[in-house]
């Protein structure tokens, strides 16, 4: 295989890159909708109609699903909309498009790392190390996280277009290239704005002059964008500790991500927005590794311009999800999606060097081992697909590490009730409100539950319950409008999701069910 690659032939690179990817996601193929894909493509109404296009634009990603969110990402919501036309609602064809991607991202490590390094055998090894990790199936397998893979793929082209415009004679479509690459970038994921820096990271590494026009051009539409962004979605402020309090959780988040890359075993959903200590043992692993690293990048950076490149674009990647600002939770494997390929880099150019050894063993051992890290990290992803499986296996499998999560105990709610276990959906109901018991979807799966049991009265109080935590709660008022109808009250049923109608005015799920009233 290694021999192929240094007659420098690509073909065989990328036919393998394709073959890996799609034999360590093969089976998520068969996974079906899991937790906030049923918000984002189950529930989205406008994903299923084209003249609906101009509304994901306009609006939040949530706003389909006519849940209030916080985030932009209008492309992802494209590619959605594109996957329905083809699918309707069969997972499979998200998750094909997910791996699709994911493969696509591979592809664009190795056109970047060859136009930086010039070597075909370093730019195999990282970008089939990256495709086959496990630590990405938090953004392939997870339908919903598919803004990541479509992030990672316009950033590393808009910064391949750039070294092509600093490396070749100016062209003005090499220009357009790149800012509309960002462009698509930050319509993919709010992350995307940290790609000046990663910019900076390689004219400062490279020692090549800032292209001025291309750069400022780029300046300026992070500004409009920043400036549109706040004035029209405003940014969600989690209130987590202050400045001061969430540093030390970025220190452990620095040993935590170095240990799922090395060693990626007991990877899960939510690690929460938990508070650190300075002295914690973990954020003082992180604070010497950050500093060390750094150090070796800026002292080395004119002898060994691999590592100081690797090691800038690991930490400058993980910025904006440092909680600095406040964000949802100290530390998210699919936050590594794109700092991981500095490490990858590393790990490639440390097996590039074995092979390339004079020593013949040496050279036998990197084989070796190049071939049991790829089984290893294939085997560990396959493995932990089937985690995502559906929404009963993820919820379970999650909980064994985060037992405080009101969010996964509803999920886990929700699949008895699919499944007809009322007694233990009950159970697990009470733990999502003893848990956090401003949680409205936790009362509003209670009212179904009593509704199933045919005790309405108390079934109204918990919708009742769930509405006024959330107004804009559709279920609820649909839930609550359904309750009223089998009391044969269809005077409240329908004053119900005529309420519901009016903070939801696009709700096809209360105007169906308002039809269907008026039908009888």
């Amino acid at each position: 295989m290694v021999e192929y690659l240094r007659r420098q032939n690509k073909f065989i690179a990328f036919v393998l890159i394709f073959i890996f990817g799609f034999i360590v996601y093969s089976n998520s193929l068969k996974c079906d909708f899991v937790w906030d894909d049923e918000m984002l493509v189950k529930d989205n109404i406008y994903i299923k109609d084209w003249s609906k296009v101009i509304k994901i634009f306009a609006g939040d990603f949530g706003s389909g699903s006519l849940m209030k969110g916080y985030l932009y990402r209008p492309i992802q919501m494209i590619t959605y909309a594109v996957d329905y036309s083809f699918w309707g609602l069969r997972a499979i064809g998200y998750h094909l498009t997910n791996v699709v991607l994911h493969i696509l991202v591979a592809l664009a490590i190795y056109w970047l790392t060859n136009i930086l390094f010039n070597t075909k055998i370093l730019s195999f090894l990282t970008s089939i190390l990256f495709v086959v990790h496990p630590v990405h199936t938090e953004s392939v397998t997870y339908i919903s996280g598919r803004a990541d893979s479509l992030a990672a793929l316009f950033i590393l082209l808009c910064l391949i277009f750039y070294i092509k415009q600093t490396t070749f004679l100016k062209k003005r479509s090499m220009y357009f290239l790149i800012l509309f690459s960002y462009l698509l970038a930050l319509l993919s994921k709010e992350y995307s704005l940290i790609t000046p820096m990663l910019l900076l990271v390689y004219s400062y590494t490279f020692e090549k002059k800032i292209l001025v026009k291309e750069f400022l051009s780029i300046l300026c539409i992070t500004l409009i964008y920043i400036i549109l962004r706040v004035i029209f979605i405003p940014p969600h402020i989690i209130s987590t500790g202050n400045f001061f309090q969430r540093i030390p959780g970025f220190f452990v988040a620095i040993t935590e991500y170095l240990r799922v890359l090395l060693r990626p075993f007991n990877l899960h959903m939510e690690y929460g927005n938990k508070l650190f200590n300075f002295y914690d043992a973990k954020a003082i692993v992180g604070v010497s590794v950050l500093l060390l690293l750094l150090m070796y990048a800026f002292l080395k950076r004119k002898n060994d311009k691999l590592m100081s490149f690797s090691i800038f674009w690991f930490f400058v990647s993980l910025l904006p999800v440092s909680n600095l600002y406040p964000i949802n939770a100290y530390m998210a494997e699919h936050w590594l999606y794109l700092p991981s390929i500095g490490f990858f880099i590393i790990l490639a150019k440390i097996f590039t060097l074995l092979y390339r050894t004079k020593i013949k063993y040496l050279k036998s051992i990197a084989i070796i081992s190049i071939t049991c890290v790829l089984f290893f990290y294939s085997y560990l992803t396959i493995k932990q697909n089937n985690y995502w499986k559906n929404n009963l296996s993820f919820s379970k499998w999650t909980l064994r590490y985060v037992a405080d999560s009101s969010r996964l105990y509803g999920l886990v709610c929700k699949t008895c009730i699919e499944a007809g276990d009322i007694k233990k959906a009950e159970i697990f109901c009470q733990k999502a409100i003893e848990t956090d018991p401003q949680n409205p979807s936790a009362y509003s799966l209670l009212g179904v539950i009593f509704g199933i049991k045919g005790l309405y009265k108390e079934s109204i109080l918990y919708f009742e319950k769930a509405i006024s935590i959330n107004p804009t709660y559709v279920g609820a008022y649909s839930d609550l409008g359904i309750t009223y109808e089998r009391m044969a009250n269809f005077v409240e049923a329908k004053r119900t999701w005529e309420n519901g109608l009016k903070v939801n005015p696009e709700s096809l799920m209360l105007k169906d069910n308002l039809r269907r009233l008026e039908q009888k």
